[in-house]
């Protein structure tokens, strides 16, 4: 019959390494847990973590638009997509962004809010910037209600003004007086600057607002372009693009949307311009950090 091995009991020193290595361990956890939430503001170990430089992720939501903006632990949304993909969209927010400055809508489309309650729900939202356009639809008045429980500020912008949250700093153009028909032409429209990228980006704006933005002879200048309603033939006119002069034009569409998104009008003028072309519906989430563009 086999004898049972007993253990044998840690000696002294043994015992203060392992308390050691323990310490140490915790001690590590700590640092990170500290260094990336005043960093990033997120425990999600991200690039940004490493080399300190600030991402804009147009997140692929189908047919529809979120523009997260993210640097030093200060966060942006811009739109929030459809419902249909209220819940992943609201699951990668949280990943990278567990609370947000500010979530800002250009207008009350619902490729554009239906996804405003699961994100108001799913991480902390300081401030919900909203044009001064209500809708009856569901998912504004979803949205509204759970900004309120969530204690959420709520913002109307009525006028051209800048904001800054962090390092990220959005500008306002004074589209506010234009006699718009469709809600479409009611999109806020305004510029993004953080880390030496700049972005231009204005919902679902057609040829309408975009010919009193180009008109109004204010600096729209931006590297990177938000192509309007999703690459539609209504958008990217000419005029604008001279006052933008981007290098990079991201287009968020649906993979074989109904719509035809992107217009082969638009491929081709950006094509011309030798505007760079990235696109959600063939890369899936469109990516780009501070250095990146030259």
């Amino acid at each position: 019959m086999k004898k049972k091995k007993t253990a044998r009991p840690l000696d002294p020193v043994d015992r203060v390494n392992r308390a050691g290595m323990i310490a140490l361990i915790v001690s590590l956890i700590a640092v990170y847990c500290v260094t990336a939430l005043r960093m990033t503001g997120t425990l999600t170990p991200t690039m940004e973590l490493i080399d300190g430089r600030a991402s804009i992720r147009f997140l692929d939501v189908g047919q529809g638009d979120c523009t997260l903006v993210v640097h030093r632990g200060h966060a942006v949304l811009i739109d929030a997509g459809s419902a249909y993909f209220a819940s992943s969209t609201a699951e990668t927010v949280a990943r990278y962004a567990p609370r947000l400055d500010a979530l800002i809508v250009t207008h009350p489309h619902e490729d554009h809010m239906g996804g405003a309650e699961a994100i108001l729900k799913a991480v902390r939202v300081e401030e919900l910037y909203l044009s001064d356009i209500p809708s009856s639809e569901a998912f504004y008045v979803d949205a509204m209600k759970a900004a309120g429980k969530r204690n959420t500020e709520i913002v109307k912008v009525r006028e051209p003004g800048e904001f800054l949250f962090g390092d990220i700093r959005v500008e306002f153009f004074d589209t506010f007086g234009y006699p718009w028909e469709d809600l479409n032409d009611a999109s806020l429209a305004m510029r993004v600057t953080v880390d030496g990228l700049s972005l231009f980006i204005a919902g679902d704006a057609e040829r309408g607002l975009e010919g009193e933005i180009a008109a109004s002879g204010a600096d729209c200048s931006a590297a990177i372009y938000h192509a309007g309603h999703h690459g539609s033939s209504s958008s990217s006119t000419e005029a604008l693009l001279d006052r933008i002069d981007p290098s990079v034009a991201v287009i968020s569409c649906g993979k074989n949307n109904p719509y035809g998104h992107p217009s082969q009008i638009v491929l081709d003028r950006f094509a011309a311009r030798g505007i760079e072309i990235r696109r959600t519906d063939r890369e899936g989430t469109v990516v780009i950090r501070g250095g990146d563009l030259p």
